[in-house]
């Protein structure tokens, strides 16, 4: 397992006890993968501030009360990219310039509880996914709207249900706009699609992976098998799993162990032994040592073009990573009683405010 090595870190001017939980590159984007020279990052954190640095990790602006406890943090744009989209659980989606750190647009939700959020410009569309207050039944609804005309929605899936639902947004009507419906068992922590594929993953807040494949519009052709890892706990040697992580075009899964200080990104291989053939790559993890001591590491990004790796944390903290000597990252281009508290606490929280 290849180590990295830590070449700098800032605690990112939050208050004590505060956690970050999303970084982003700001540079411009050609597609899902493949982006320019990042030369800015941007973060949100618990103390519901949007911060941005250099790449060097020194401070670039920060634009405090971003949203009331806010959720949320996107790319609004990707050419030229100068604008990012937060939202929170006050029900607002607000769009910032981040040259002048100023508000250019806010989009008031029919709904609060904001816990997801997608924009793209190109084609004026913000989506967003409302957060179940209760651990029941309770529908999650999800808004769109048209960017040019943000006073309403223009549409409106209001009976969700927790399951994965692939919707064709062409279509008004729920019903008709339902494509898709995944179950993958447990509470969903993280979900999307295979890029550049159509393959859609799901993780569970209970450190569960499956696979599953885009049903096909031919009625007659059968569903692939989804691929169902379950716990991979055992299998990663981790106690949490971050999220999905692309370093280039390479799927990756991003895994921590914080009693033991570590965080491993480990490659994803699809073979060819079915459409849904997906394996780790254990031989070619990637490890963090030291991460972000006991704290849980909530993101990551990996610039490909000088081959580093940005990580931030529940301890405040964003710190930077690049290949040891004795290394390289493969990029395709295209212990007491305190401490086990500590843990628990962890475990039970650390998927707030998703």
């Amino acid at each position: 397992m290849a180590p990295l090595r830590q070449i700098s870190s800032a605690d990112a001017g939050l208050p004590a006890g505060s956690y970050i939980y999303k970084i982003i590159s700001t540079a411009s984007r050609q597609d899902p993968l493949t982006y320019s020279l990042t030369d800015q990052l941007a973060c949100i954190s618990s103390d519901d501030s949007l911060r941005f640095h250099s790449t060097d990790l020194q401070p670039d602006g920060v634009i405090a009360n971003a949203n009331e406890n806010i959720t949320c943090l996107e790319r609004a744009n990707d050419a030229p990219s100068n604008v990012v989209a937060t939202a929170g659980r006050d029900g607002l989606v607000r769009f910032w310039d981040k040259r002048s750190k100023q508000k250019v647009l806010e989009i008031q939700s029919p709904h609060k509880l904001v816990s997801a959020l997608v924009c793209d410009a190109e084609n004026n569309f913000v989506a967003a996914g409302i957060e179940n207050p209760e651990d029941g039944p309770t529908s999650s609804p999800v808004y769109i709207w048209d960017q040019r005309s943000p006073a309403a929605p223009l549409r409106s899936y209001v009976d969700t249900d927790g399951l994965i639902n692939i919707f064709d947004t062409s279509q008004a009507d729920e019903d008709d706009a339902l494509y898709q419906v995944v179950n993958h068992g447990s509470a969903i922590a993280h979900a999307g699609f295979m890029y550049p594929g159509t393959d859609i993953y799901a993780i569970g807040t209970d450190e569960t992976v499956s696979f599953f494949a885009l049903q096909s519009q031919k009625e007659e052709e059968e569903e692939p098998t989804p691929k169902v890892w379950g716990d991979v706990r055992a299998g990663l040697g981790c106690e949490y799993v971050v999220d999905l992580a692309w370093v280039g075009q390479q799927a990756c899964v991003a895994a921590g162990k914080h009693s033991e200080n570590l965080l491993n990104l480990t490659p994803i291989d699809k073979g060819t032994n079915g459409p849904l053939d997906y394996s780790f790559d254990l031989d070619k993890s990637i490890s963090f040592p030291g991460a972000h001591s006991e704290e849980i590491v909530r993101d990551l990004f990996t610039d490909t073009h000088t081959n580093t790796t940005y990580t931030c944390g529940e301890d405040g903290h964003i710190r930077a990573w690049k290949p040891s000597e004795e290394s390289t990252m493969d990029v395709d281009e295209g212990s007491g009683s305190a401490k086990k508290r500590r843990k628990d606490k962890k475990e039970k929280a650390r998927f707030k405010p998703y």
